[in-house]
């Protein structure tokens, strides 16, 4: 059995996997146990090898799930004889077992630097990038401006999704740095995938609307609530370098405290960010076409006009986009380039 454990072992290690090796450490009889008994703990919760009955493995898999979390080793103390005082540095949780005895266990994480999923290509994000590895986290940043297929018809969503790569079982903290480019794309993207912590970037009045934009994209309320915005902690934080040392602050004590409770990763009812919910009806209907515009876009090439309501926007800049004819389009919204895509003709006869 120890041979099959090491060759386990060295299979997770060869894919940077995280697990928790479990050593009996002491052992009080009618245990079954034996000092050095070993058994490995994965990421879903699987234990292989023995340290113990039923009752043990059960305690032993919780916590070694809450290692896997804290990324910290632990001294876990199973007794039908708890101390009358606790023990600094011990966990001690209570032996059910009908035969009682007592279990003393070391539980020892590995490969569990969690990932910072970094979302944006703004100077905060590439601040955040810099100094995670500083504070044991592994940075992955993604963007729609590093997507391959930036003009193809894929939602933002989507393209974000994409490019995530979390293998299962990694602990994901995800910060959306975004500054006002893609939001609640952004957000939805990230909440596809369970994770520790979620923190946008923003002020407390930009948080309002892009809460209301989720809102009416179908995040539930949970997710609202989950998300932390203004991302970072309250230091008077000046410029991109203070803002990601604060924001990584807040993610260290949510890590090392295990402060509040993880997203689930479940998919957003109707999570297409921006969608409107009535698709009857032209977002924006109340704009007004600048006519001004056809000359300006002369003089910038980048920027066009929104064939569905007239908004001018930058072209270099918008993550909506659409390629029909051999002509690239842009929008304004993720409403109005679905609302293109469903019937180009439509919305071209009136250019």
């Amino acid at each position: 059995m120890m041979g099959d454990l090491i060759e386990t072992a060295r299979q997770l290690d060869e894919r940077k996997e995280p697990y928790v090796w479990v050593t009996v450490v002491r052992r009080v009889r009618p245990s079954s146990a034996t000092v050095g008994d070993k058994a490995l703990v994965t990421a879903n919760g699987e234990l292989m090898g023995f340290v113990g009955g039923h009752c043990t493995r059960k305690l032993v898999v919780d916590q070694a799930k809450k290692c896997l979390v804290t990324g910290e080793s632990s001294l876990l103390l199973v007794t039908a004889h708890p101390p009358a005082q606790g023990m600094e540095g011990v966990t001690i949780l209570p032996m059910t077992c009908a035969s009682e005895g007592t279990v003393e266990l070391f539980l020892e994480p590995r490969h569990v630097d969690p990932v910072l999923l970094i979302v944006g290509n703004s100077p905060i994000a590439h601040a955040l990038a810099e100094l995670a590895p500083r504070f044991a986290f592994v940075p992955h940043r993604i963007s729609l401006e590093a997507s391959v297929d930036s003009g193809s018809a894929a939602e933002p969503v989507e393209k974000l999704r994409r490019q995530m790569g979390v293998r299962p079982g990694q602990t994901v903290y995800a910060v959306v740095a975004t500054m006002g480019l893609y939001d609640a794309d952004a957000v939805l993207a990230a909440a596809s995938i369970p994770l520790r912590y979620l923190g946008l970037v923003t002020s407390p009045r930009r948080w309002q609307a892009i809460r209301a934009e989720l809102a009416e994209a179908g995040a539930s309320s949970r997710l609202l609530e989950f998300v932390t915005a203004p991302a970072g902690l309250d230091i008077g934080a000046q410029g991109p370098q203070e803002i990601a040392l604060s924001i990584l602050a807040q993610l260290v004590e949510r890590r090392r405290r295990g402060a509040g409770e993880g997203w689930d990763g479940k998919p957003v009812p109707g999570a297409e960010a921006g969608e409107h919910a009535d698709a009857s009806t032209p977002p924006h209907a109340g704009a007004v076409h600048d006519p001004a515009s056809d000359e300006r876009n002369r003089e910038a090439p980048q920027q066009v006009v929104d064939p569905v309501c007239g908004m001018t926007v930058d072209l270099s800049k918008t993550p909506y986009r659409l390629e029909w004819n051999g002509t690239e389009y842009g929008f304004c919204c993720a409403g109005c380039r679905q609302m293109f895509a469903r019937d180009p003709e439509r919305y071209l006869s009136h250019a």
